[in-house]
């Protein structure tokens, strides 16, 4: 299910970022590889932190493959993802709440795998490795780009959505993987798609019809 997980959130992110480079107008080659970098760059910072090589999409190709895959998806039909913005945000939801979950697990398992009980140490790396495993890539493609990262902006739930997002996978994994799974990527979604002002809830809220 992990590995699952790992390339849904690879295929998810090779959207997102594919998609800011389809509208900064860059052609085929500079949408492939800002897809790319934002689909893998948030894993390669947590494995070269934790000195996990080969980089996991050196042993498997299928990551790279599919980012290539996901960044020609949204080259090809662009005008979708324009006029579809929410399905755009809630892709990125889907891609972070993901990769917390991936990320977390993997500095967890790397280094604390002889540890069956949760310590403050395994649990500032771990949450914090996930974290970066969830927004790196972002963060590499709009430094690329010249912009401002969205996690890093004022008003912007970004980061705590994968705060809360790892630190609920942290606790639960103890107690069960699935439960772990499905609660990161509920409150994940929910600070970012419900709590959200930008997001799909607010979104749909505002469109209802106000009842006299």
């Amino acid at each position: 299910m992990l590995y699952f997980l790992d390339l849904l959130g690879t295929f998810a992110f090779a959207i997102t970022g594919a998609y800011k480079a389809k509208g900064a107008k860059l052609n085929i080659f500079g949408v492939i590889f800002l897809g790319i970098i934002t689909s893998v760059g948030g894993g390669t910072f947590r494995d070269l932190l934790l000195g996990r090589t080969p980089l996991f999409y050196l042993k498997d190709s299928n990551y790279l493959l599919i980012a290539i895959l996901g960044s020609i998806v949204v080259y090809s039909i662009p005008v979708f993802f324009k006029k579809a913005y929410s399905l755009f945000r809630l892709i990125d939801s889907l891609g972070l709440a993901a990769f917390i979950v991936i990320g977390t697990s993997i500095a967890f398992t790397f280094l604390f795998k002889t540890n069956i009980h949760p310590t403050l140490i395994s649990f500032l790396i771990s949450v914090l490795l996930g974290m970066i495993t969830g927004f790196g890539g972002g963060i590499i493609r709009d430094a690329i780009m010249g912009d401002i990262p969205l996690s890093l902006k004022h008003g912007s739930n970004y980061t705590s959505s994968a705060f809360w997002g790892a630190f609920s996978f942290y606790f639960l994994m103890f107690l069960n993987l699935n439960l772990a799974i499905l609660t990161s990527i509920s409150v994940t979604f929910i600070f970012r798609e419900v709590i959200s002002e930008y997001g799909i809830y607010k979104k749909f809220a505002r469109k209802r019809p106000k009842s006299r």
